[in-house]
C-alpha cells in the first residue's frame, strides 16, 4: 500500500500539492492554523449561533430540528444517546481501493484535508491507496471505502444505488475503533457521506437543512462537506471534551446556546 498524506494550505481552505504520490502534511500548521483566519484553529466561523447548534445536534446527537427522520432513523452509527468518535489522538487510515479513478482518489483526498484542518489537531487522517481492488477488513483505526458489483452492493447494504458502512465500536458503544464503508463500483466514489459516518456524524434533514454530505437522503446526493458542517466538526473536536460528552455536556460547555 501507499500512503498519501495530506497538506493543508496556510492561504486556502484545501491545497493538494501532489509529487509522485506522496501529500506531505502540515500537522503542524495545523495546530498553528493553517489558515488565514483569526480563529485559534485556523477554521473560519462564519455560521449564526442557532445555525451551528441545531447543525450540531443533529450531527452530533441526531436530534433538533435539523436531525434526520427518515424512516425513524436519525442515522447515527450507533444507538449511543453520547458523542461517538475516535478517541484524542488517534491517527486515522482511510483505505481506498488500487481500482478507483484518479478523480475519486483527488476527491478523498481533498475531504480527508478539510477535516484535518477542521479537527485542529484533535485527531489526524491519513489516506491510503490499496495495493489491492478487495481491501481486506478494517483494523484498529482504519476506515475502508470498498467498490462492489450489484450482488455485492444489496448482499451488504440491501441496496446497489446507495452507499453504507459498518462500523465497530468499544463496549462503551461509544468510541470507534474502525469502519467497512462500500461504494457501487459504477458510481464510484460519489458522496464522502460515509466517511462521514465513520467519524461519528448523524444525519441531517435534507428537507430541513440541505448543507453537506451528512444530508443526504431520500434520494438527495451532496458529494461534499459543507462550511457548515465543518464548522460544526471543528468547534465540537476543538471543544476540550471528550468522546462520550451527552448533550447536556454540549450544553454545558456553551456549544449549544
Amino acid at each position: 500500500m501507499r500512503k498519501i498524506i495530506i497538506k493543508a494550505s496556510p492561504l486556502k481552505f484545501i491545497s493538494l500539492i501532489k509529487s509522485s504520490f506522496i501529500y506531505p502534511f502540515c500537522s503542524l500548521f495545523l495546530l498553528l492554523g493553517c489558515l488565514d483566519s483569526g480563529g485559534p484553529s485556523g477554521h473560519v466561523d462564519t455560521i449564526s449561533l442557532e445555525t451551528k447548534s441545531n447543525h450540531i445536534k443533529a450531527l452530533f446527537f441526531g436530534t433538533g430540528p435539523y436531525a434526520s427522520v427518515l424512516s425513524g432513523d436519525n442515522g447515527c452509527p450507533s444507538s449511543s444517546s453520547r458523542w461517538q468518535a475516535f478517541p484524542a489522538g488517534s491517527a486515522v487510515e482511510v483505505i481506498i481501493p488500487a481500482n478507483v479513478s484518479s478523480e475519486d482518489e483527488v476527491f478523498v483526498l481533498e475531504e480527508v484535508n478539510k477535516l484535518n484542518v477542521a479537527f485542529a489537531g484533535y485527531m489526524t487522517i491519513n489516506v491510503v491507496v490499496s495495493s489491492h481492488t478487495k481491501i481486506p477488513k478494517a483494523t484498529t483505526n482504519q476506515l475502508t471505502i470498498n467498490l462492489l458489483n450489484t450482488a455485492e452492493m444489496k448482499k451488504i447494504c440491501s441496496s446497489s444505488g446507495g452507499g453504507c458502512i459498518k462500523t465497530k465500536f468499544k463496549g462503551n458503544n461509544y468510541e470507534l475503533i474502525k469502519g467497512d464503508s462500500y461504494y457501487p463500483i459504477n458510481l464510484g466514489i460519489f458522496d464522502i457521506h460515509e466517511i462521514g459516518h465513520g467519524i461519528g456524524l448523524c444525519h441531517v434533514d435534507s428537507e430541513v437543512f440541505p448543507e453537506g454530505t451528512m444530508a443526504s437522503s431520500g434520494g438527495v446526493d451532496i458529494r461534499s462537506f459543507s462550511d457548515s458542517e465543518l464548522d460544526a466538526i471543528n468547534t465540537v473536536f476543538t471543544s476540550g471534551l471528550v468522546v462520550g460528552a451527552t448533550e447536556q455536556d454540549f450544553w454545558d460547555a456553551g456549544l449549544l446556546p
